[in-house]
């Protein structure tokens, strides 16, 4: 059962009188219980895939001009203001990759956490409240949960910020979890912590994670399928295990051959040049001017989207099969 399907979803940003087209018709169905990682290099409409589905994307600055984003079967896109209100944070919650950016310097722990409850449940008392706080910073590993409530985000590690926003997004239980680069400016070390906290949040709140991310080898260990995104489109989606052992489009085997392997001799190969441009697409597959298998059509035409093996790929190189 899917808990939430994005059909041919397209975001538009303005930057003075240019359009930046983010989102190019993006579908993509996420099963409950799942944990679906998107990955791509920087600019390729992650982020904006996840600002989409919670409507985050403001006015003025760019709108969602086409698709559908269906969560239950009811269209994100249709609700008003109080049923999109009740959805954030208590349906659907996100973490964003910038914990200190994301909280408020200014406000303590306590009253960040408890107004992700108050917001969605007014009557409750402020008591009651900070307990539901105190009870989602144990659930993430805090011990000293009274220090912790009372201190502000300048005064806390960079694991210990990702952590309080990861309390505030799940101290609804919500269903769908969205984690947003949620490693970002962490060590190794950290990272590992953090990724292993979802997992058995996941397991313990029977959540769904959309796992956003451009570290291809966090997707492999954390996932069980892959949306490789290039220039606001989905070019591949399969299992993360096919993606490693049999990837289809030339965009995904590029960013596997950039990946470090252990134990091996052979060195990690770079992507050789640039993302394109938003402002100005091509008529033809955005990824033609990278392509080691290129052909002439990929410079005029843009592949639809093509099954191969219970996998879907954007390239000519499939449109026989």
């Amino acid at each position: 059962m899917n808990i939430l399907e994005i059909k041919n979803l397209s975001t538009e940003y303005y930057r003075n009188k240019s359009v930046i087209y983010a989102l190019r018709g993006v579908s993509l169905d996420i099963a409950e219980g799942e944990t679906l990682a998107v990955v791509g290099e920087s600019g390729c409409g992650k982020s904006t895939l996840a600002m989409s589905i919670l409507r985050l994307i403001f006015p003025g600055q760019g709108k969602i001009t086409s698709g559908e984003i269906l969560y239950d079967g009811k269209n994100i896109l249709t609700l008003d203001d109080n049923e999109l209100r009740s959805l954030r944070g208590d349906g659907i919650s996100i973490v964003f990759q910038d914990p200190f950016s994301s909280l408020n310097p200014v406000l303590t722990i306590k009253e960040q956490v408890t107004e992700a409850v108050s917001a969605h449940f007014p009557a409750m008392t402020k008591t009651a409240s900070a307990n539901n706080a105190a009870v989602a910073l144990k659930e993430v590993m805090f011990d000293d949960v009274e220090r912790i409530l009372s201190s502000y985000p300048h005064q806390l590690s960079g694991g210990q910020r990702q952590r309080i926003a990861l309390a505030a997004a799940i101290i609804n239980r919500p269903r769908l979890l969205i984690a947003d680069e949620p490693t970002t400016a962490l060590d190794v070390t950290i990272q590992k912590e953090v990724m292993d906290l979802m997992d058995k949040l996941k397991k313990e709140l029977s959540l769904t994670l959309l796992l956003i991310t451009h570290n291809f080898l966090l997707a492999k260990q954390r996932s069980g399928r892959i949306a490789v995104m290039y220039a606001g489109k989905i070019v591949e989606l399969n299992t993360t295990e096919n993606i490693f052992t049999n990837p289809l489009h030339p965009y995904t085997k590029a960013l596997i051959a950039c990946v470090p392997k252990l134990l091996t001799s052979s060195e990690p190969r770079a992507l050789t040049g640039q993302p394109p441009d938003l402002l100005s697409l091509c008529p033809g597959c955005s990824f033609y001017p990278r392509c080691p298998q290129a052909m002439d059509i990929c410079r005029r035409e843009a592949p639809g989207e093509y099954a191969v093996a219970g996998a879907k790929v954007r390239c000519f190189l499939y449109s026989h099969n």
